[in-house]
């Protein structure tokens, strides 16, 4: 069973947060996660020029794709 995990990143050239989170997440949910990542300090650690506010980042929030494959680029 695979790991209920959200994932966060920044972009410094687009200013755009990106929240994926998994696939079957509801609506409902996305509060509590909102709350989780502002609250717990995750916002805090990307690499941005504020850590503490969003003021001129683009948020983009969407859910994992369900079926994906790896492609090794290097072969």
């Amino acid at each position: 069973m695979a790991a209920h995990v959200a994932e966060i990143g920044y972009s410094k050239e687009l200013h755009r947060i990106e929240l994926v989170v998994p696939h079957g997440t509801k609506t409902a949910e996305l509060g509590a996660i909102m709350s989780d990542i502002f609250t717990g300090g995750i916002i805090g650690r990307l690499p941005r020029p504020c850590n503490t506010c969003t003021s001129g980042d683009h948020w983009l929030v969407r859910e994992a794709l369900e079926s994906t494959i790896s492609v090794n680029l290097d072969k």
